[in-house]
């Protein structure tokens, strides 16, 4: 074997041991010695900052990026350079050890960025799994390039194959740049894959050997057998949630969010203009747990919707008049999809694609004390929590005898997003009280801006009940964190679906106390900052 044959064996073992990680996290997890302690406090909690100075970016790396991520993609970089520089004599050797790495490097690409059922069976974070895409994708187009160049210093080239390929090579780089996915995010979901078929193509014209069996086009050929099954996993596993006899597609219902404020005998409503709820009665009901998200497309939203797919987490679930099974989505106002969503007729049924359930469980259930902490939209990944320890609890599956929510907010409007769960949880937790059980789950919301009453000031509280209050400040989770260890109940657990700041803050907090007693848990994807960010600089002037 030659030392290409030796990196794309090791390149597997690195593509493996990242998919398993989360199943040997959860051994070490469960183990407790002091080797798993000591990786989960060094490695696998502690995030790489490497900002741009007087900047809110990263450099190649995004603010919840853990180091032993970043390990794996440095062993990554490492073998590469290796590969391109041992036994590399002149330009003919490095045009072929390149070229040869880079279709190598093509096979795991073809995973894909978007999530598939076996990464999500296997636990795979979701923001993991685009930045190992993402790596792949840097050091191909790289390798690509130092094929090209060596190619023509050393004038062994067909000009015609190697522009088409140099092309297409150019053209998909341009559109995976940060700021034309974010501004074209539609148009860049489909023209990638476009893209990546054509290189493929091209890759496989300019190669001298047809012959599948033989290097280099066996890894070529392998690549294009992975996306193939990837694909058709996706497709298969859409139309089986979606397409069941006499119920083709599931139904999607726009209902808009209406904040109630009571005022003497009078009830002031103010409708909610930066959200709505999504309730999809699904043709193919799942079972329930927390932690899932979907894919969302909605037929008729605009003329484009029904090739557009977005990731919600599922919020919480019930079944309707008729015993259908039915999912309540959190959609928050942005760009795109979402705000032609939120401008759609209120309480009109359209016809849905749903993908999933994706997402890992986070396992609260083993915990005597819960903290989850929330901010913007990360609250519709955090209740699902709450409800369903609170039905462990009451059905003595759990061990938890505490659960304490806390929710930054941009605007004191978003509670409204989920207030009317909120006092269903809290009844809940009420109705159910027996000679041994207690009540426990604490709510605490923190509001940064855009206050209701003009009486109100930074600063103020407001008891909305026995066990929830809101705070007209910016939450301090390191105090907070401090309050509940000093009180806390058995084992503990700190759940995160926060912005990159808000996580950071916490996650340094609790690296310091973690011990075999507590332990630091994070969600699929966290909402991002940006929001926040602009109220507190307005609260400043």
């Amino acid at each position: 074997m030659d030392i290409t044959q030796w990196y794309a064996v090791a390149l597997g073992g690195l593509v493996v041991l990242f998919h398993v990680s989360y199943p040997i996290l959860l051994i070490m997890r469960i183990s407790g010695t002091y080797i798993a302690t000591s990786f989960l406090k060094h490695l696998y909690h502690p995030r790489v900052r490497l900002h741009i100075r007087n900047s809110n970016r990263y450099i190649g790396f995004s603010s919840r990026t853990a180091r032993f991520d970043v390990l794996l993609v440095v062993l990554f970089l490492v073998g590469n350079a290796v590969c391109l520089s041992v036994k590399v004599k002149d330009a003919a050797s490095l045009t072929k050890r390149s070229g040869l790495l880079c279709i190598i490097n093509l096979v795991p690409l073809a995973l894909g960025e978007h999530m598939n059922l076996l990464a999500s069976f296997l636990g795979v974070r979701l923001s993991a799994y685009a930045s190992m895409h993402e790596w792949l994708g840097r050091v191909v187009m790289a390798e690509g390039l130092i094929h090209s160049v060596a190619a023509i210093s050393s004038q062994h080239v067909n000009l015609q194959s190697t522009f088409r390929a140099a092309v297409t090579g150019v053209l998909l780089l341009l559109s995976s740049l940060a700021w034309v996915r974010r501004r074209f995010y539609e148009v860049f979901q489909k023209l990638h894959l476009i893209l990546v078929a054509t290189l493929i193509a091209t890759i496989y014209l300019h190669g001298a050997s047809k012959n599948i069996f033989r290097v280099p086009i066996c890894y070529l050929f392998a690549a294009i057998c992975l996306q193939i099954s990837i694909g058709a996993l996706r497709i298969g596993g859409t139309i089986y949630r979606n397409i069941k006899h006499r119920t083709p597609l599931s139904l999607a219902t726009i209902r808009t969010i209406t904040y109630k404020r009571k005022s003497g005998n009078k009830t002031r409503e103010i409708p909610v203009l930066d959200a709505v709820h999504v309730h999809i009665r699904l043709a193919r009901p799942w079972t329930w747990r927390a932690g899932q998200w979907v894919y969302l497309s909605i037929l008729g939203v605009s003329r484009t919707s029904f090739v557009q797919s977005h990731p919600f987490f599922v919020s919480w679930w019930y079944r309707d008049a008729k015993g259908d099974a039915t999912i309540v989505l959190i959609v928050e106002k942005m760009k795109g999809f979402t705000k032609d969503l939120v401008s759609v007729d209120p309480r009109s049924e359209m016809r849905a694609i749903v993908e999933g359930p994706y997402g890992r469980e986070l396992h609260l259930e083993s915990y005597g004390t819960v903290l989850l902490f929330a901010t913007g939209i990360g609250i519709a990944g955090q209740l699902p929590y709450v409800t369903q320890l609170l039905e462990g609890y009451h059905n003595c599956e759990v061990k938890g005898r505490r659960i304490a929510l806390f929710w930054e907010m941009d605007s004191e409007l978003h509670s409204a997003w989920v207030g009317d769960m909120m006092k269903e949880l809290l009844k809940k937790d009420t109705d159910k009280v027996s000679l041994i059980m207690s009540q426990i789950l604490d709510i605490q919301l923190f509001v940064l801006g855009g206050y209701i009453s003009s009486k109100t000031k930074p600063g103020d509280v407001r008891s909305l009940g026995k066990r929830i209050k809101m705070t007209y400040e910016a939450m301090n989770a390191e105090d907070l964190i401090r309050s509940e260890i000093d009180g806390r109940k058995g084992h503990t657990v700190v759940s995160l679906c926060t912005n990159s700041e808000t996580s950071g803050k916490i996650r340094e907090a609790v690296r310091k106390l973690l011990d075999k007693t507590i332990d630091l848990k994070e969600l699929e994807y966290c909402p991002s900052r940006c929001a926040s960010d602009k109220v507190k600089k307005d609260r400043e002037g």
